[in-house]
Parts: C-alpha cells; sequence; structure tokens
C-alpha cells in the first residue's frame, strides 16, 4: 500500500472518531436550561448576572411579568369589545336592555366587574 492512502484512511478515521465523540458529549455538557430570549426578559437577566436573583427567581419573575402581559392584552381586548358595543348602542341598533345584557355577558367573560 502507497503511504499517501494509508496516511489518508487514518486522517478519515480520525475524523469521524472526533464527531462521534463530539456528539456524545454535547448532551452530557452542563447548558443553561432554558435560554431567555432577549425581548422576552424585561431587562431581568442583568440581575441574575450580578447575583441579585437566582435563576429560578428569575423564571419566576419573569413569568409574572409574562401573565401581567397577557391580563393587560385582555383588558385592551375588553376595553376594545366596550366601545363597539357602546357605539353600536349609541347607533341605535340596540336598545338600552340589549345594550346591558350584552355588556354582562362581556364582563363574565373577561371577568371584570
Amino acid at each position: 500500500m502507497d503511504i499517501s492512502v494509508i496516511l489518508l484512511c487514518s486522517i478519515m478515521l480520525l475524523v469521524i472518531i472526533f464527531i462521534a465523540v463530539r456528539l456524545a458529549i454535547n448532551p452530557l455538557l452542563n447548558k443553561q436550561d432554558k435560554i431567555i430570549p432577549e425581548s422576552k426578559d424585561f431587562g431581568l437577566v442583568k440581575l441574575r448576572d450580578i447575583e441579585v436573583l437566582s435563576n429560578s427567581e428569575l423564571q419566576e419573575v419573569i413569568e409574572l411579568y409574562q401573565n401581567k402581559g397577557v391580563k393587560k392584552k385582555d383588558y385592551e381586548q375588553y376595553e376594545k369589545y366596550a366601545r363597539v358595543l357602546r357605539e353600536v348602542k349609541e347607533m341605535g341598533y340596540f336598545s338600552d336592555e340589549q345594550y346591558s345584557s350584552k355588556m354582562n355577558r362581556l364582563n363574565n367573560y373577561f371577568n371584570v366587574d
């Protein structure tokens, strides 16, 4: 056999072994559980970086802010629908009784008193 063929085969064998070991070790490396996108962290990652909050506390605080954002969006939808119903009533489509009934349903759906 030619020396260049042996050298080429040994290089290919080393590359295959390297890739196999790399693929086997990757799942075992310590990685952060969840990578938080910058747009969804509300700037709170800095509190973790300066060790004010732990990772678990940071996750809980971010979830609280996300829930607050969901509630805000729900309330904005409620206001939009209430405004539409009010405008339709002002146009004369609903009577006061119908409007009151529709608003009660809307309030019950969005849990607004």
